[in-house]
């Protein structure tokens, strides 16, 4: 008896271990949750994937028309987005214009500074000139 009660917690103990792996005991299979839960899973699957097919059918122009405002949608910040585009080439190239047309200017000033400068320097060489010659002349 006490060898019965034994095989029997023996049995009991690896049914309980072979339920945790799945293996197959006797009369039945055992499945563990891993392999349940990716069963349901794959059955869910598909069946998803056959109410799509029909679904789809409905969907459809609600897809497209959705898909054709995105698209006109970026069409539309591509226009923005050149004009932008253009508007700031344009700002650049007067800016670079007015630039060049100071620096010219600037350039100008100095030249005509540096006239300025050597006439007065002449001038001013001249007057000295004549008041030594007074000074030496009295």
């Amino acid at each position: 008896m006490e060898e019965e009660k034994k095989e029997a917690k023996d049995m009991a103990s690896e049914n309980s271990e072979n339920r945790k792996v799945g293996k197959k005991m006797g009369d039945g299979i055992f499945i563990s949750k891993k392999s349940l839960w990716l069963v349901a899973g794959g059955a869910l699957g598909a069946l998803s994937a056959i109410g799509i097919g029909k679904a789809s059918k409905k969907i459809k122009p609600a897809v497209v028309g959705a898909v054709k405002e995105g698209y006109a949608f970026k069409e539309w910040a591509a226009e923005k987005i050149e004009r932008v585009k253009e508007d700031v080439e344009d700002i650049v190239a007067e800016a670079k214009h007015a630039y060049h047309k100071d620096l010219e200017a600037t350039a100008e000033a100095i030249k005509k500074e540096k006239e300025i400068l050597e006439k007065v320097e002449k001038e001013v060489g001249k007057k000295t000139a004549r008041r030594k010659a007074k000074k030496e002349g009295e």
